[in-house]
């Protein structure tokens, strides 16, 4: 790469402080602007009043969903309606609140049998403490016509303390507010600047089966790397289908990861050919559009009953076979950012899986750790 990013080691405390100052000066600025209403106690805010991009989005002006709004006639019906789930989506904020109540309404299901509603539905509530460490809030919830929860925050300075409120990773997000109580303050902040890691991937990548929104691996990588993740993970329809590609270059990022191996079968269509065809393509039209960004290809991360089934244990070894080939020749010609993220360096334990293909909090423990081992190879090359 040609610049740094700020999860490098060596520079990362710097950034942090200059970031740190500039959102304490924005936090004066702008609070005057919010809007609110008040209602008991509590005065409510609408964050997209004060935003009109939501961390984690990769378009502005597009509410809580992940893809804009011309996509809905360029790709599949299946992949619009999982664009609208707020997977991977934040909202960064500072308050001064002891406490703080967020309420919105969904549309789908609460809960599925494999994930639990907090994961499917539910928000997930991070602060820093003074020594820049993440803390997890605990948040009493409802599940209702309106879903609520109730976090009880620290009583701060008259700065504020810094949040991040991850969103539902299996539903979509409606009429969101947030609540404070009357006489605190809060500053909604701005998408981070940098060039994010664009993550297109499967259900593995859109949260299965974490129990809440903060534990799904990109969540967890965004606060290892303190660097800004687009999560364009679609429940089983992660195919590299061109008309995704299409709106996946038109985010400017750092790192294109594809992740997709467990959505492309094999099967009778989805044959050698046609799965090299579609590596091949979709790594032309990343490096057509964005010829010094780089690319990291990733291994299936396999199923924790392989061992037993021979043949799932063919599926992911097949397919990690075919892109390994597709990966050496690629290099072998001279494709100097091109990097691939193996099942070896993965390395999910027998126990890191709900029904033996998507990970508990464990196993996206793990698959993070392995992210964030990897990127911060690449981008030090």
């Amino acid at each position: 790469m040609n610049y740094s990013l700020p999860f490098v080691a060596d520079t990362k405390n710097m950034v942090l402080s200059m970031r740190f100052i500039g959102l304490w000066l924005l936090y004066g600025l702008s609070f005057l602007s919010v809007s609110a209403q008040e209602t008991g106690d509590y005065v409510w805010f609408d964050p997209l009043e004060q935003l009109n991009q939501i961390e984690g989005q990769g378009w502005p002006d597009i509410g809580f969903n992940r893809l804009p709004d011309k996509a809905e006639h360029a790709v599949r019906d299946a992949v619009w309606s999982l664009s609208k789930h707020a997977a991977g989506l934040s909202i960064r904020f500072v308050t001064d609140a002891d406490s703080l109540e967020i309420t919105y309404e969904v549309d789908g299901n609460y809960a599925m049998n494999h994930m639990p509603a907090t994961g499917v539905s539910g928000v997930d509530l991070y602060g820093k403490d003074d020594d820049g460490r993440w803390l997890w809030y605990r948040g009493k919830n409802t599940f209702g016509d309106k879903v609520v929860f109730h976090f009880k925050t620290e009583k701060s300075g008259p700065e504020g303390r810094r949040y991040q409120l991850y969103l539902p990773l299996y539903n979509n997000c409606k009429n969101l507010r947030f609540g404070i109580p009357k006489g605190r303050k809060i500053t909604f902040l701005p998408v981070r600047t940098e060039k994010p890691v664009l993550v297109y991937g499967t259900s593995i990548t859109q949260g299965a089966c974490a129990s809440r929104p903060g534990m799904a691996w990109t969540n967890v990588l965004g606060r290892k790397l303190n660097y800004p993740i687009t999560n364009l993970g679609f429940s089983g329809n992660g195919r590299l289908e061109p008309e995704v590609m299409e709106f996946i270059t038109q985010v400017d990022a750092a790192v294109y990861v594809l992740d997709c191996l467990p959505n492309l079968g094999p099967n009778e269509t989805r044959n050698e050919a046609e799965i090299k065809k579609r590596l091949y393509a979709s790594i032309k039209h990343i490096r057509d559009q964005k010829p010094k960004a780089d690319i990291l290809l990733t291994h299936h991360a396999g199923y924790s009953d392989g061992e037993v089934d021979s043949a799932r244990k063919a599926i992911y070894e097949t397919l990690n076979r075919w892109t390994t080939e597709v990966f050496d020749e690629l290099r072998s010609t001279g494709e100097a950012h091109l990097f691939m993220l193996t099942k070896k360096e993965i390395n999910l334990s027998n126990d890191a899986f709900v029904d033996g293909t998507h990970p508990t909090d464990l196993g996206m423990e793990q698959y993070a750790k392995a992210y964030e081992k990897k990127l911060t190879e690449i981008v030090t090359h």
